[in-house]
């Protein structure tokens, strides 16, 4: 859990032995822990075990099922470390069956070289003194409804192309509304309240019940990880840092009234009534606000796509200063909460798609930079059975603290709660919107009785 900035005036300080050890470490690019692990425990709480850091590319877990490939995002992005996964994957299995079909006996080889990694009550004290990457809560869900949005999408292009959303934007779009919408489960915020009342858990009872309280005015900055090889291949991604524009569309107000406006339409399914032509007025603005959001998405993307989003833009900034300058300059955004949300975004959302018709590919959780100001990683991807998965990585406050006191099963019950409320909420929402888009008045007259 050392802070990757910290490792290297860590090791000047080691003993020699130690050290020298740990050298040789650095030389093995790839390192497997056969520690057996069960498969049902999120990708995050597999991973929080002994692993490689900046040196080796890549770390293979064993669980009892299944093999995790947790890889450095120095080395890596994650559609990239998808595609090696499942090469590593297939590569394995044809080993596999070549070497079970031999006959002769394997070639003899030496032996490993077993390092000794001692460390002394002095140095297990220098270690814990380091600063910590901070504690997370971790959650992972698979009961979003994917064929509805699908359904939903093609839909959209029935009745009108200016309807384009993906499916990235239907959920980064709920994202934002799910910000505004979420309602903690009760029996969370009884426990809480329990825990409230003792007096050295106080402090982070309080701080999770304030996570936990709606956000009525704030609109979270999500970095979105944009794919950059059809214009620049070694940079790989470039980053887009995008706040849903809720409030300047009214979306959260038209999608309650349009909403309303059917429901009550739906009771008293007269022609040419009132109720018919207000809700015919709200489906067309709420429609248009919809496409609208879908402009302003698309033009977003593809300026990242160019290379040419704000983010992307300072990171060129930074990039030819001298080191002590661009730390300096690097943590000015984290002083400013406008900058670092114009810049680096309080949420990242990585969403790799569909995996190939053969991938083995079943699960995905994305990477957290440096900045303290990240408080939630959300992991999305889709394997070849058409179920999505999302993963979410939680750093908002309460879990250090929730952590310290021993308490890290209730900070990914909280973390389980809020991922599992967005996905209910989502397929709530993409039924919401089919039923509004699917309404008109040939199909009323047709279904009234």
């Amino acid at each position: 859990r050392t802070r990757r900035a910290a490792l290297a005036e860590l090791r000047a300080r080691l003993p020699g032995a130690l050290a020298h050890e740990l050298n040789l470490l650095r030389m093995a690019p790839i390192l497997i822990n056969a520690d057996r692990r069960t498969a049902d425990k999120p990708l995050t709480r597999v991973r929080q075990s002994e692993r490689g850091v900046g040196d080796h590319p890549l770390t293979i877990f064993l669980t009892l099922e299944s093999a995790v490939f947790d890889q450095s995002h120095i080395f890596f992005d994650g559609a990239w470390g998808a595609a090696l996964a499942e090469i590593i994957t297939n590569e394995a299995l044809s080993w596999a069956a070549y070497l079970a079909s031999r006959q002769d006996a394997p070639d003899k080889t030496d032996p490993p070289h077993f390092l000794r990694l001692e460390r002394s009550p002095a140095t297990q004290a220098l270690i814990a003194q380091t600063p910590k990457v901070p504690p997370e809560a971790a959650a992972e869900n698979t009961t979003v409804n994917l064929p509805a949005i699908i359904n939903l999408r093609r839909l959209f292009k029935r009745r009108n192309d200016l309807l384009s959303l993906t499916v990235n934007d239907l959920l980064v779009l709920y994202r934002a509304i799910h910000a505004h919408t979420y309602r903690p489960a009760p029996r969370l915020v009884e426990e809480l309240q329990r825990l409230r009342r003792k007096g050295k858990s106080r402090a982070a009872a309080e701080a999770a019940l304030k996570t936990l309280e709606p956000a009525p005015d704030k609109t979270p900055s999500v970095l979105i990880p944009i794919d950059a090889s059809l214009r620049a291949p070694y940079q790989r991604i470039f980053p887009l840092s995008f706040e849903v524009p809720l409030a300047e569309l009214n979306l959260l107000e038209l999608s309650r009234r349009t909403i309303a406006a059917l429901d009550a339409l739906e009771q008293n399914p007269a022609a040419h009534s009132p109720l018919e032509q207000e809700f015919d007025r709200l489906q067309r603005t709420y429609l248009a606000a919809l496409a609208g959001f879908g402009e302003v998405m698309s033009h977003a993307k593809e300026a990242a796509a160019r290379g040419e989003s704000a983010s992307v833009g300072s990171i060129k900034l930074l990039a030819h200063l001298p080191t002590p300058l661009q730390r300096l300059l690097d943590k000015i955004p984290q002083r400013f909460d406008v900058l670092n949300d114009l810049i680096k975004g309080r949420e990242v959302f990585s969403n790799i798609g569909v995996v190939v018709p053969s991938s083995t590919l079943t699960r995905f959780t994305s990477a957290k930079d440096d900045n303290d100001h990240k408080t939630l990683i959300w992991g999305v991807m889709t394997t070849a059975r058409g179920r999505m998965h999302i993963s979410l990585r939680d750093f908002r406050p309460h879990v250090a603290q929730l952590h310290a006191l021993g308490r890290m099963d209730l900070a990914d019950r909280i973390a389980q709660d809020y991922l599992d409320a967005y996905a209910n909420g989502l397929n709530r929402f993409i039924n919401e919107l089919y039923r509004i888009t699917v309404a008109s008045r040939q199909t009323r007259v047709h279904r009234a009785p």
